[in-house]
């Protein structure tokens, strides 16, 4: 796959649409989970291009909870994640090709007309980041399916931080519920060292984590997890690791390369 400047970004922002504002956060990474679950965005990318180390933001897809904060809110690529920070970089500039960037304006920052540039990036959200899921190296996701956090610690986990909670999955069916509790046991954890802080009631951690050893990322085309789940016809992925990215989807149930 060809390596582009993020500058080159630039010849998609002829599409662009409005969209509602993101939703809250609430529980974040809890020591045990499988994954960390982040968003790809071009705002983030173009600063992460002069870091040696980019962090990246847990995503909490759930409703908004009144019950406080729980976990660990940020992970870091280290030099061992260099290079999957680069392929990172390079797999959101492949899928912006095919679904170029949507933005909502801040405050009263119009967008431009057609054949005008590109706009003023600081005036603006994304509100189609990509999805992706951070895992160990050589997690099996094809047989362990995206999306189950296999962590049967979740519970005593979250009283570190507040007395009841919520675990917020990312699939709701009740088979990918008895699936990420019954196989839990089976399923190592997130290669992560915890970062050394005091835990305050009801707030999350926002010192980093780091990996203890190479990891991947699942960048998906959509944010409709219950159909990569299900493997649903036609759904795409990118596989990212220090090596490279490899393109995935699904034809008549089965993960295919192409």
């Amino acid at each position: 796959m060809q390596r582009l400047p993020l500058a080159g970004l630039a010849v998609l922002f002829s599409l662009l649409t409005l969209l509602s504002p993101a939703h809250a956060t609430n529980d974040n990474f809890l020591p045990g989970d499988s994954f960390f679950p982040s968003k790809v965005l071009y705002e983030n990318l173009q600063r992460q291009e002069q870091e040696a180390e980019p962090v990246y933001y847990y995503n909490y897809i759930c409703e908004l909870a009144f019950c406080g904060y729980a976990g660990y809110s940020q992970l870091k690529l280290d030099k061992q994640n260099e290079q999957l920070a680069a392929n990172i970089r390079e797999a959101y500039l492949h899928i912006r090709k095919s679904q170029p960037i949507r933005l909502r304006p801040k405050k009263n920052a119009k967008l431009p007309q057609k054949n005008q540039g590109t706009p003023n990036l600081d005036n603006f959200y994304e509100t189609n980041g990509l999805s992706i899921f951070f895992y160990n190296e050589d997690y099996d996701w094809q047989r362990l399916k995206i999306g189950l956090k296999y962590n049967e610690n979740w519970r005593e986990e979250m009283k570190k931080f507040i007395n009841a909670g919520r675990y917020c999955a990312f699939v709701k069916k009740g088979d990918a519920l008895k699936r990420s509790t019954t196989m839990a046991k089976q399923v190592p954890p997130l290669n992560v060292k915890i970062p050394e802080a005091d835990i305050e009631t009801g707030k999350k951690v926002d010192l980093p984590l780091t990996p203890t050893a190479p990891l991947k990322a699942l960048i998906l085309y959509d944010d409709n997890y219950q159909d990569y789940y299900d493997m649903k016809n036609g759904k795409r992925l990118l596989v990212v690791t220090n090596q490279g990215i490899t393109r995935y989807v699904i034809y008549r149930g089965k993960w295919k390369q192409y």
